[in-house]
Parts: C-alpha cells; structure tokens; sequence
C-alpha cells in the first residue's frame, strides 16, 4: 500500500469516527461508551465474589470463566503484589494466595 492509500484509509477512519460522535449527539448522548475493566478490578471482583482468599491460579480461572478475561498469571500477581506492598486494597495471605482488605456485597 502506498503512502497515498495509506492516508485515504485513514481520512476513512476519521470520517467513520465523526460520523458516531455526530449520530450519538443526535441521540441525544444516550448511547453510553462500554467502560473497560481492568485485569487489577476484574481481579478484585474476582476475589469479592468468592468472599475469600484465592490462589492466583483460582483467580486466573474464575476470570476467565466468570468474566471471560484472559489473564497471565504472572503479570496480575505482580501487579496484585504493587498493591499489597502500598497496602492497597489486597492482602497476601500465603504463598500467592490473596485476599481483599475488606470485602463488600455487590
């Protein structure tokens, strides 16, 4: 694709971009735009759920199972453990088993 075709495809996508912003004003802004969740809160959802402690493997299953969220192990135990050492949120309560710091009904 040449540097021509490159910059009608993109003069496209702004168009088609315009477009919805135009059509959602029309509607009078009614048309709410889909929040994403990230891995960290579909993590604590996770754990609210189960009301208790979970090892990583457990919360990696029931993300995907329960949310349909594809998580790499490794990285949401990181990041869980960011959280744990500013005592935010998660608490660690064995070796890669983490619980909420207060769990509340949804």
């Amino acid at each position: 694709m040449d540097s021509f075709e490159q910059y009608l495809e993109f003069q496209k996508e702004v168009a088609a971009s315009k477009l919805k912003v135009i059509e959602q004003f029309q509607k009078g802004g009614k048309t709410k735009l889909r929040k994403r969740t990230s891995k960290i809160e579909t993590a604590r959802n996770v754990l609210n759920d189960a009301g208790k402690p979970l090892h990583v493997t457990e919360i990696v299953q029931l993300a995907k199972e329960v949310y349909n969220v594809q998580m790499d192990r490794d990285s949401i135990v990181s990041a869980i453990l960011k959280k744990v050492k500013v005592d935010q949120t998660f608490i660690r309560t064995a070796p890669n088993t983490f619980a909420l710091k207060s769990y509340t009904s949804r």
